[in-house]
């Protein structure tokens, strides 16, 4: 007796239902696909119970006939495909032809659809894949889907849903993609009869963007347009000053398809690298189109991941969004008005911890000590104070009308933000004019300017002065510059940290670092680099400690980049540390040389301002 035989066609459907069909926003994902390959205007959506008991998704597309109704409910049914090679030129965002029939084996569907040339329309009502209903309708051009009882014939995998709310929650975030990679389309979105999303006259991304993450991320965004050899990409990002805690914000496209890519979420690691703090990332929309002959798109059964065939552009985008960061700079701002300083305000300040780890950590030491003799004169005027001198950058962009002030995330618990303030012209131009007037407790560099209170942590500002300084002479020389020792120092290593420094020895020798074998696991440190301000034992035990602590294979290039970030913090000059007033000049200059004057390495901010204005409203002189 054959132990082997053919599946029954209901069977096969909910098995192949499974790979396409995981929950509810499947279903919404798959038939608004198939909404924008009709060329729909307008798309909407109704889910009830998180989609499990009710989803209606509307559109005035270009609909179907009666035969293509029964064709297209078929499995491997599609007008999008006519052979294999047709995969190498797909311009639609759905092909494989299973979504209808995935979706039918698993709810009780019924459509209603009607083309532009015809006087009536066609409704089909189905129940797990067999047809009930087949009649002309009256309805408009376009073509409507009800989903019912999803799961209702497949019941353990229903167990596996999550809540109506969660799995509603999905739903909307997909309908978010869809806006942002379709923007000239009107979605909408109605949960247990209630509307939480319309896009009707919001058509451009900057628009949606403020509707999903706030108003104030507009003044952040930075639009990229650029067009290479083999692909065009066109989105926005935003400036290091605004950031999120997660990858949410980020969203890819490839030729207006939402797509998950390790290649692409690199790119935007790379690109941000040490100018963002650590966990934290930029929000961002790419949309890449590129031909399709270069890409892969059935690679992942709900096409949800695509394949480059070709991957040498990702670094020219990683350098568009590089030098789009370096040219667009504004400074981060800080409104004071709103809630003027009183008593309990100190209070405030240093009983409510700021958002950010490396002010609170500067706080908990911070004190003002003022002499009695001295006295503090604060201008609130319009004057302009002597110019610093600033030697132009070779590189210097062209200079550009400024753009309004971004809202910082951080230590708002201490200054608010208003949006009057907010529309202040603002760029890194006007840090040419600062007058030094002082130190904050020997940590925070004093200067004032044409419109305001500049404050500079001093110790960052270094930072990123030597960081960018190393960073040159690495790319230029290739490596660092190394001092060899009047003493070797021995090195008695473990099995594993053997096998760290074999395994990275190259990189660590392009840092300067000379090591030399000395039998059994035992080293001899030669030479180290040249920037080096901290004793070679523990600066190398401490980078074994990290590599070993790694909890993935680290690059050479993440090896360099972070000792490069290391040496440029042990050599900085240190908060409390007392500068005259040329050395905060000097600084001061150095620092608008450097390609990221914002942040430090590490992502930390430099730089912040308090206008006059709002000084002056603080103190209810206005």
């Amino acid at each position: 007796m054959s132990r082997i035989h053919i599946l029954d066609e209901l069977t096969a459907n909910q098995i192949a239902a499974g790979e396409v069909i995981e929950r509810p926003g499947s279903v919404v994902k798959e038939l608004v696909e198939n909404s924008l390959d009709a060329d729909s205007g307008s798309i909407s959506v109704e889910i009830s119970d998180g989609g499990l008991s009710s989803i209606k998704v509307s559109d005035d597309g270009c609909g179907m006939s009666e035969g293509d109704l029964l064709l297209a409910v078929q499995r491997h049914a599609t007008s999008k495909l006519t052979g294999i090679d047709d995969l190498n030129e797909l311009r639609t965002l759905g092909f494989r032809g299973e979504a209808l029939a995935s979706i039918f084996a698993v709810s009780i569907t019924e459509i209603t659809t009607r083309e532009k040339d015809s006087e009536s329309g066609i409704r089909l009502l189905s129940e797990g894949n067999h047809h009930k209903l087949l009649e002309p309708v009256g309805a408009p051009v376009g073509t409507t889907f009800k989903v019912e009882n999803l799961f209702f014939n497949t019941p353990a995998r229903k167990e596996f849903m999550r809540s109506t709310r969660y799995e509603g929650g999905l739903i909307h975030e997909l309908m978010m993609h869809f806006s942002l990679s379709f923007p000239h389309v009107c979605f909408k979105l109605t949960n247990q009869g209630k509307e939480i999303l319309n896009t009707a006259g919001i058509n451009t991304i900057p628009e949606l963007l403020a509707s999903y993450y706030g108003r104030d991320i507009t003044e952040s965004l930075l639009e990229i347009n650029e067009t290479l050899t083999k692909v065009k990409v066109n989105g926005y990002i935003t400036e290091p000053t605004k950031y999120r805690a997660n990858r949410k914000g980020i969203h890819f496209f490839v030729n207006n398809r939402k797509v998950s890519s390790k290649e692409l979420s690199l790119m935007i690691d790379e690109a941000y690298a040490n100018i963002l703090p650590k966990g934290r990332f930029p929000v961002a929309v790419f949309n890449l189109h590129i031909e399709p002959s270069l890409i892969d798109v059935n690679v992942h059964p709900s096409k949800l991941e695509i394949r480059f065939r070709e991957t040498r552009f990702l670094s020219e985008v990683t350098e568009i969004v590089k030098s789009s960061l370096s040219k667009s700079k504004r400074i981060p701002y800080y409104d004071i008005g709103k809630k003027p300083f009183s008593a309990n305000s100190f209070t405030k300040i240093f009983t409510s911890p700021p958002k950010n780890e490396y002010l609170q950590e500067e706080l908990s030491s911070f004190s003002v000590k003022r002499k009695p003799e001295q006295e503090y004169e604060l201008p609130l005027n319009s004057s302009v104070p002597p110019k610093l001198s600033v030697p132009p950058k070779s590189n210097a962009p062209t200079k550009t009308e400024s753009q309004p002030l971004a809202e910082p995330d951080i230590i708002t618990d201490i200054i608010d933000s208003s949006a009057e303030t907010a529309e202040t012209k603002n760029t890194l131009d006007m840090l040419s004019d600062l007058r030094v007037i002082g130190q904050l407790d020997a940590t925070f560099i004093l200067a004032e300017g044409r419109d305001g209170l500049y404050i500079i942590d001093q110790h960052v500002a270094h930072e990123r002065v030597i960081f960018e300084q190393l960073l040159k002479e690495h790319s230029q020389k290739g490596k660092l510059q190394s001092q060899l020792l009047l003493t070797p120092i021995t090195l008695e290593l473990s099995a594993l940290e053997e096998e760290l420094v074999v395994e990275h020895i190259l990189p660590l020798t392009d840092m300067g670092l000379i090591l030399e074998h000395f039998g059994q696991r035992s080293y001899l440190i030669r030479a180290v680099p040249s920037c080096l301000r901290e004793d070679p034992l523990d600066f190398f035990q401490g980078l074994l400690e990290d590599l070993n602590n790694a909890t993935k294979k680290i690059s050479g290039i993440d090896i360099k980049r972070e000792f490069l970030v290391m040496a440029s913090c042990k050599a900085a000059i240190k908060a409390h540390q007392k500068l005259s007033i040329s050395s905060m000049e000097d600084l001061i200059r150095d620092l608008l040389l450097t390609d990221n004057p914002l942040t430090c390495p590490h992502g930390r901010p430099i730089i912040y301002k308090i206008s006059y204005r709002e000084l002056l409203k603080a103190f209810h002189r206005i």
